[in-house]
């Protein structure tokens, strides 16, 4: 037969109140120019242009992502 809890159930209002504990959060990296650079190469692959344009929007997509 199984043990009966001492403590009291825990409320709703309890559950409310404790501290959220979070494990394993990692900040996001920061892109480097090697994230623009990838980027670049596959919108060129893509669609061709120019490269400093290619560059310029991939930096506007790195850095909002």
């Amino acid at each position: 037969m199984p043990r009966k809890s001492s403590e009291p159930a825990a409320t709703p209002e309890a559950v409310k109140k404790r501290p959220i504990r979070r494990k394993n959060v990692v900040a996001p990296a920061e892109p480097n120019w090697e994230h623009v650079a990838t980027r670049a190469y596959y919108l060129h692959l893509e669609q061709g242009g120019d490269a400093v344009e290619n560059w310029l929007r991939a930096e506007r997509e790195v850095v909002v992502a």
